[in-house]
């Protein structure tokens, strides 16, 4: 900021960017403190102010400076744009209440640099929340436990969007929920809560829960404490009289949750923390004080109480009691005097107590000084006076310096004295010596005292300066007497006699020849055109003063004897020329003249006396110096030409001439050449013809002519004699200036540029017109004018196909009525008035269209089971055919491209019904139906039969008709194998047998338990067609042929007696089925006792073929049977 106070023009202020200010207006200077400054010179005038901050303002002021003083500006202010925000979310928290809910807390970025007009949160790179500059906290719910979410703050102004670094939350994968608020909230006193709480409604009852209690959660004077897993706490060191939000954190091992807040405020308790006051001086007897609220106000602040005191004493007063209101006091007393030094402090009050601040010193500012006593004057001599003073009686402040002030009486009344300060002295020093007055004046001085606030000065006292030698003698005043032979001398009074004149003396040469008071003198007895040196002297009592010696000439006598003047140098236009003083002056030369004239001018005359006469005066040279030659140098002359010069000498008393000398100037460039006429040659649009006529000073001899094309000299040049020249090569309708270069032998002319336009031609190249845009019937093109057109097109022709279509001078056109997919030739024709030029031909293909004409399809039956379908493309593709589709019956069987299709697998003496469908790329026709039936043929899908085992040796066969009979049946025969035999039997089902319509038979004579396989076979008067092979096992029967138990007599393990048999068996020779276990009976044989006869006993039964009978009688006969 550039802070300077004096007003002068406003500079205007236009903000370029965030940092930067472009001032304009003029010169910059230092300003007043606390500012900078930009300084340029006389010519600047306007600066570039970088390195400001954004969105904020500055003050400017203009400073004008000269030599003597500067002089300032209005204050113009000018804020700086808006620019991204810096520091977004710089200090991020959060809060996780649980598995899915955190809330999260920001503050305002740490350099806004503008207006923060948007918030917005975003989640994973999604946007969850967009609020304005009031909102710092969202709670983001319906989250996922234990997953990982990345946030990021964007904010925003009008210059742009700043954007936090990424911060990772996770959220635990459980914890517990529906922790209820605080209970039994006690607020013990200004620095102390109790508080209880209950346990979670969810939690996990396996494992510990801790609590935490947070204050201020999310905050940046958040804190926690630590409760462990007690559910009562007493919180202190707390600060007094604010307002705390506390909440309850449960944690398990994997998570913490937390329940809603409770507000409460802790009590009152005295002020704590009160700074100085603030005092600033507004004046000589005021003074500002303002204060700040106590850092830890600890309650609410009731009043204020201002204390007073001056310095170095202990006596302090209450000066102001603040109730309400700004938080200042403006103290006006009328005890305060200027530049004293006093203390102030402050009080605050609440209702527990009250603090004081330290003291605060202040000064009040200063006033004018007064009672400044007149000085002591004394003369020191002709010019100076030495003063002393004292300081004012009443300083009202630090006295900087003084300064010291005459002003000349003046001797006319009617003319205002000024005064001028002399001298300035340090505000320490209180006598001075002045230099610089005038001998023998009146004046008045006085002194004047400066201090910060004004000046005071001192009443004028009267002294007159003591004499001193004269000053301001002037020189004699000469008039010239008796023809050359006398002098009258006359002078006037000293312009400052510096005292009373008391004597004039008249020296010549040293030699005193007048002295008295008389002011004029006759000195006689002088030789004409002398010089003498004569001095005039004035004296007063306090000493003399004498002119410089004025050297003084009698009068003169005409002059005699001029040399002619001599050439020095002789150019085409110029001639210098060169002379020296007559030989007798005889007088001072007053002036001398150069008279010149040209030959042609001499011839006209008819005498010496004539000519000179004629002469014309080029040159005067007034009051020459006395030197030995002179010089001048004619200009204006014509080149090639003879002219006469000669000197005229003056003085004052009369003049003489010198002879003429003839000089010849030089050759030099032409002039007065013409503009060269440039005309067409008809048809003839690339040549031009260029003529030109002679200059009309040629200012000596011609040597060569050469033309200019474009300010671009041709390579060659022209005789002088030839005076046209035919240009080819030329580009038709195109703008040429040309101009001609006459030459002598001293250089050369250019004459002024004639433009001309060649004719116009076709033009030369033009490119093949643009298809912008295609349907299938129409074509929309357009076209760009020719780079080098060669004249103005007048029209443009455009041909399809070798067919007019278009003449106009449009550069685009809409050719409709095509045919779909056809390729078309166009050509453009660009014409001027000199001829057409054609482009290059391009081709266009229109979009296709939907085809038609697509005919039915060819049928041909080929067989029993096949048909072969040919066709022919539509008969208007419209396009390229991309594939044909057939179906047969409304079923699509054939995709491509190809035009025929041999239809196989179908079902003999079957009607088919076939459609063709042609596709291109914008759409499909599709032809009429075309019918064909194929021949009869032998039966085919022939079922397997179904197989019904009815018992042990008897199956029930059953079958359905073929699938495709492909004609009349007439016969079944049904085929039955035994797949461990090679034989094959089969059985012939005419439409005579009754199984022949019911479509059953039963085989009969089957072993038990064993697999068979039948096939049916269907046949028609074309031929036969049979099943495949069908596989049944017959039912179980119960086994035979089962052999008798081998029996191997074993001793006992235990007793070692022959008491255990060994049976083993072979699996029956016919098992009938699968054999599910065997079962062994035994019985005992009586023989011997005829009368008892016992049942067998079931032994064993199981699926092994062997089994130990142990613990028998020994020597007892048993009978097994398996």
């Amino acid at each position: 900021m550039v802070a300077i106070h004096q007003p002068s023009s406003t500079p205007s202020i236009r903000t370029i960017k965030g940092c930067t200010a472009l001032i304009r207006g003029g010169s910059h200077s230092p300003g007043g403190p606390g500012g900078r400054t930009a300084s340029g010179g006389n010519s600047c005038k306007s600066v570039l102010s970088p390195c400001l901050l954004p969105y904020t303002d500055y003050s400017f002021v203009l400073l004008a400076c000269t030599a003597v003083g500067c002089g300032s500006s209005s204050p113009s202010t000018g804020r700086t744009l808006q620019a991204p925000p810096d520091g977004v979310w710089s200090r991020p928290r959060h809060l996780i209440m649980n598995t899915s809910t955190v809330k999260l807390y920001w503050d305002q970025p740490s350099q806004p640099n503008g207006h923060i007009s948007q918030f917005r949160l975003k989640r994973d790179g999604h946007t969850i929340f967009t609020g304005d500059h009031r909102d710092q906290n969202y709670t983001d719910a319906g989250l996922l436990p234990n997953r990982r979410y990345v946030y990021e703050l964007e904010a925003s102004t009008g210059g742009g969007t700043g954007v936090s670094d990424k911060y990772v939350i996770q959220t635990p994968a459980t914890c517990p929920t529906g922790i209820p608020t605080p209970h039994n909230v006690t607020v013990s006193g200004p620095r102390t809560i109790s508080l209880a709480w209950t346990p979670p409604v969810q939690l996990d009852h396996s494992q510990p829960v801790n609590y935490n209690i947070l204050f201020n959660a999310g905050s940046d004077r958040a804190a926690i404490h630590h409760a462990g897993r007690d559910l009562h706490l007493t919180v202190t060191d707390l600060e007094p009289f604010t307002s705390y939000y506390i909440r309850v954190q449960a944690c398990q091992t994997e998570g913490c949750g937390v329940g809603e807040a409770v507000s409460v405020r802790t009590l009152e308790s005295a002020p704590e923390g009160l700074s100085p006051p603030t005092i600033k001086a507004a004046g000589a007897n005021v003074l500002e004080i303002y204060w700040l609220p106590p850092k830890r106000p600890n309650g609410l602040i009731t009043s204020y109480y201002i204390y007073r005191r001056p310095v170095r004493t202990e006596e302090e007063l209450l000066v102001f009691i603040w109730s309400r209101g700004p938080l200042e006091f403006f103290d006006a007393s009328p005890t305060l005097q200027p530049f004293s030094y006093l203390q102030y402090r402050v009080q605050a009050h609440n209702p527990k107590g009250s603090v004081l601040s330290h003291w605060a010193l202040a000064q009040t500012l200063q006033a004018e000084p007064q009672d400044m006593a007149p000085p002591t004057v004394t003369p020191m001599g002709a010019y100076s006076v030495h003063l002393k003073w004292s300081e004012p009686r009443r300083p009202n402040g630090l006295i900087s310096h003084y300064r010291l002030v005459y002003e000349k009486h003046q001797q006319d009344p009617t003319l205002n004295s000024t005064a001028v300060t002399a001298l300035t002295v340090e505000g320490s020093v209180f006598e001075a010596t002045v230099y610089g007055f005038d001998p023998y004046s009146q004046y008045s001085l006085r002194v004047e005292a400066v201090n910060g606030a004004g000046s005071v000065s001192s009443p004028w006292v009267g002294i007159r300066t003591l004499e001193a030698s004269p000053a301001g003698l002037a020189n004699f005043a000469v008039e010239q007497r008796e023809q050359g032979r006398a002098l009258l001398l006359s002078w006037d009074q000293p312009h400052a006699p510096n005292g009373v004149i008391t004597m004039y003396n008249l020296y010549s040469e040293g030699n005193l020849e007048f002295s008295g008071l008389s002011r004029s003198f006759l000195f006689r007895r002088l030789e004409p055109w002398t010089v003498y040196a004569l001095t005039l002297e004035a004296c007063t009592s306090a000493g003399c003063t004498h002119t410089p010696p004025q050297h003084v000439t009698t009068a003169a006598a005409p002059p005699a004897s001029q040399p002619p003047p001599k050439p020095l140098f002789v150019g085409p236009d110029r001639v210098s020329l060169s002379w020296g003083p007559p030989t007798q002056p005889n007088g001072p030369i007053g002036e001398y003249f150069l008279l010149g004239r040209s030959q042609e001018e001499v011839g006209q005359g008819r005498s010496n006396e004539e000519g000179i006469e004629r002469g014309k005066v080029l040159f005067r040279e007034s009051s020459p110096q006395q030197t030995e030659t002179f010089s001048y140098t004619v200009t204006g002359l014509r080149p090639w030409t003879r002219y006469e010069f000669s000197v005229r000498t003056h003085n004052p008393a009369g003049n003489t001439s010198s002879p003429w000398v003839t000089v010849a100037t030089r050759q030099a460039p032409p002039r007065g050449l013409a503009p060269p006429s440039v005309s067409h040659l008809q048809g003839q649009p690339t040549q031009l013809l260029v003529s030109w006529t002679l200059p009309l000073e040629p200012n000596g001899v011609l040597q060569s002519y050469r033309i200019q094309r474009n300010n671009v000299s041709f390579s060659f040049s022209f005789d002088p004699t030839v005076l046209s020249y035919t240009d080819e090569d030329l580009l038709p309708f195109t703008a040429y200036s040309y101009s001609v270069v006459a030459c002598t032998s001293e250089g050369c002319i250019t004459s002024p540029r004639t433009n001309i336009t060649t004719l116009e031609a076709p033009p030369a190249t033009v490119e093949a017109p643009t298809v912008d845009a295609m349907t299938s019937i129409s074509i929309n093109i357009s076209w760009s004018k020719p780079l080098t057109q060669n004249g103005e097109v007048t029209q443009y022709v455009l041909k399809l196909n070798s067919h007019e279509v278009y003449r106009g001078r449009d550069q685009n056109t809409v050719l409709s009525d095509l045919l779909p997919h056809t390729t078309y030739q166009l050509l453009l024709l660009a014409c001027t008035s000199g001829g057409c030029t054609t482009s290059a031909t391009v081709s266009a293909v229109t979009e296709e269209a939907p085809p038609t004409g697509l005919d039915a399809p060819t049928l041909k039956v080929t067989g029993p089971e096949s048909v072969e379908i040919t066709w022919r493309p539509p008969e208007h593709p419209n396009g390229v055919i991309s594939g044909y589709e057939l179906c047969r019956d409304g079923e699509v069987i054939y995709v491509g491209s190809e035009t025929h299709y041999h239809d196989f697998t179908l079902l003999p003496n079957v009607e088919y019904s076939y459609v063709l469908r042609s596709n291109n790329s914008r759409g499909t026709v599709s032809s009429a139906a075309n019918s064909a039936k194929t021949h009869p043929s032998s039966p085919s899908g022939v079922g397997l039969p179904t197989l019904t085992p009815l018992g042990p040796s008897q199956v029930r066969v059953e079958w359905s008709s073929p699938g495709r009979p492909n004609g009349e049946i007439v016969s079944y025969t049904v085929y039955q194998r035994d797949p461990v035999q090679v034989s094959i039997n089969s059985t012939v089902f005419t439409p005579e047998d009754r199984a022949f319509s019911d479509r059953h038979t039963p085989l009969h004579g089957l072993a038990p338990y064993h697999r068979y396989e039948v096939r049916i076979e269907a046949c028609t008067a074309l031929g036969c067609s049979s099943s495949d092979w069908s596989s049944v096992v017959t039912l179980e029967a119960p086994p035979a042929g089962q052999a008798a138990p081998l029996l191997d007599l074993q001793p006992d393990k235990h007793s070692g007696l022959l008491t255990t048999f060994l049976l083993t068996w072979s699996p029956p020779a016919q098992p009938n089925g699968r054999v599910l276990h065997y079962e062994v009976y035994r019985k005992l044989d009586h023989t011997t006792d005829t009368n008892r006869s016992e049942g067998a006993t079931l032994v064993y039964r199981n699926v092994s073929t062997s089994y130990k009978d142990e613990e028998l009688q020994p020597y007892t006969l048993h009978h097994y049977q398996v």
